[in-house]
């Protein structure tokens, strides 16, 4: 795997809307705030058209990706943000300019097809973490504010420390991986589907019920890509739970489903569709399950 160089103040950050539509004003609030980071910015015109539920075409959307990966002014790319749209981009993306110009990639939900795609495709380390129109135009928390900027400038290992729940006990270690629940579900059969053996797997989503939830990993598991993962960690699934008439727990549900597996299983951590905190995970690097005390560990950084 090859890792972007770490970002630096007075970088240049190019945004970029490879899915759903932006919106102007979250646009400029969002680059207000990259500016205090110490970051510039830069971001096409054509980053405001809109089709549909789309920013622009999906030529438009991959030729802006390729721009953002060759422009030697643009240290690091940062979605506005996700929605949908990313699968129908990747047709028009240019494998040999992302391959040869690796920068920090950053992004979640309908980004995740992204991620995967470098991953698979470039060898590249990406970043799951806050959007520039949905997270970022707004005040953060502290602690989204440090991961992030530690995650994409200090060449160390993160150090994010979050007790999750533990679904199933144990230890494991693998590559992480992941994203968006349904966004990974849905590169399956595609040539951006992603090997998961021996990998710890994050999974995350919004405002997806339980029993889609159950579809989604009963379909992963009877495609054979749960058997020989290394150990599972799922986000805050926010909006995804039942309502206490209901009377059972999503994470009962999950436990369920992945009931045969051997492999450690926590539930809860904070990035992407979050409540609060959105911490930043980097896709691509060494990482550790310590199902005992309810931890991910990163072992390495994503940045050289």
């Amino acid at each position: 795997m090859r890792k972007p160089r770490a970002l630096k103040e007075g970088d240049t950050v190019g945004v970029i809307a490879p899915a759903g539509p932006v919106d102007r004003e979250r646009l400029k609030q969002g680059e207000k705030a990259l500016n205090e980071m110490g970051f510039q910015v830069k971001y096409d015109p054509s980053i405001l058209d809109s089709f549909r539920y789309l920013a622009g075409s999906d030529q438009r959307r991959g030729e802006e990706v390729n721009r953002m990966f060759a422009d030697p002014e643009v240290q690091g790319i940062f979605c506005a943000r996700g929605g949908y749209g990313c699968a129908r981009t990747l047709a028009f993306v240019d494998e040999e300019i992302l391959k040869n110009n690796p920068k920090v990639f950053l992004g979640y939900s309908d980004i995740t097809s992204f991620l995967l795609y470098l991953y698979r495709r470039c060898s590249l380390v990406s970043f799951h973490g806050p959007m520039v129109t949905i997270d970022l135009y707004k005040p953060v928390t502290d602690k989204t504010r440090a991961s992030l900027l530690n995650a994409l400038t200090v060449p160390k290992p993160p150090q994010d420390r979050v007790s999750l729940k533990i679904l199933k006990g144990g230890f494991g270690e693998g590559i992480l991986l992941g994203g968006c629940l349904s966004i990974l579900v849905h590169s399956l059969g595609t040539p951006y589907e992603p090997d998961l053996r021996s990998k710890i797997l994050f999974l995350e989503d919004i405002d997806e019920s339980p029993y889609r939830i159950d579809r989604m990993l009963t379909h992963l598991k009877n495609a054979g890509k749960l058997q020989q993962v290394a150990g599972l960690v799922f986000g805050e699934m926010k909006r995804c739970h039942p309502s206490a008439e209901e009377g059972y727990l999503l994470e009962e549900v999950i436990s369920e489903v992945l009931q045969d597996l051997t492999v450690p299983i926590l539930f809860g951590f904070p990035s992407g569709h979050t409540h609060e905190d959105n911490l930043t995970l980097p896709m691509g690097v060494r990482a550790r399950i310590d199902g005992e005390q309810g931890q991910l560990v990163i072992l390495e950084s994503g940045v050289s």
